[in-house]
């Protein structure tokens, strides 16, 4: 029930307009780097990742119709963005449910996600996302999205 509310509220924003990364006369330059781009776990809560324990490496990506998506490892998430400068909302929406040999990581991951992500700062292929003042993800960009992924 949860995921069809949360569905249909992606599809109402959509439908009036809901948009990311702007600002009023223009896309900063930040933002275009936000989106669209394969953003690689490196740390979360400021702790540094073994990506040698993973199916497949996080990651999030940002779509320029104000929804994100990644992978957690092993299962695939979704949600919303609004972003305005270095302002950063994230709406968490949903995930899969497969059974995974590292769900310990999986959870954490889930639970920052779930955090008040407030803000962000790109500094050269590092994205990080912070509650608060807190550094909750650190990214490195791992390259434009392609079809296959």
């Amino acid at each position: 029930m949860k995921l069809t509310i949360a569905i249909i509220a992606m599809a109402a924003l959509a439908a009036v307009g809901f948009s990311s990364c702007k600002t009023a006369k223009k896309t900063t330059e930040a933002c275009q780097h936000l989106r669209d781009t394969k953003w690689e776990l490196e740390a979360l809560n400021s702790k540094p990742i073994d990506t040698n324990t993973f199916i497949t490496h996080p990651f999030i990506v940002f779509q320029e119709d104000g929804t994100f998506s990644g992978n957690l490892g092993c299962n695939t998430y979704f949600g919303s963005y609004y972003n305005k400068k270095d302002k950063l909302q994230l709406e968490y929406s949903g995930a899969t449910k497969r059974l995974c040999p590292v769900m310990d990581m999986e959870r954490d991951y889930l639970n920052a996600l779930k955090k008040d992500i407030s803000s962000f700062s790109i500094d050269g292929n590092i994205l990080i996302l912070y509650a608060g003042k807190e550094e909750v993800f650190r990214f490195k960009d791992g390259g434009k999205m392609t079809e296959e992924e």
